[in-house]
């Protein structure tokens, strides 16, 4: 869990990368005009991602502690880490057995040392 200080730290990092989303966006207005066609899965995900942060200014400190704890929730100890590729999303580390995990991202399998 982060905290709300850590938060406050974290804040300005989030506010510039909502400002780069809004650069990123109009530079596909600008594939698209180009290419002249409508890039719809690009437009999409670039909406999402806009969308979930949309003002910059409205970002709080809350929100930032609440979305990076999210994520958080989905990590392993950083020593269960897969030792090839470092992963440590939930997701992507499957139990085998009893004792040992595969990594979904690189394919290692191994013990995680808190086992």
């Amino acid at each position: 869990m982060i905290t709300t200080k850590q938060a406050k730290t974290v804040l300005p990092a989030m506010r510039a990368a909502v400002a780069a989303l809004h650069e990123v966006w109009d530079k596909c207005r600008e594939v698209e005009r180009t290419v002249g066609r409508d890039l719809d899965s690009l437009e999409r995900v670039i909406q999402d991602i806009a969308a979930a942060v949309d003002d910059p200014d409205q970002i709080d400190v809350a929100y930032v502690r609440d979305a990076i704890n999210a994520q958080a929730d989905e990590m392993v100890a950083q020593a269960d880490a897969c030792p090839g590729c470092g992963e440590r999303n939930v997701d992507n580390l499957v139990w085998q057995d009893d004792q040992t995990v595969k990594c979904t991202t690189c394919g290692k399998q191994y013990m995680p040392p808190s086992k």
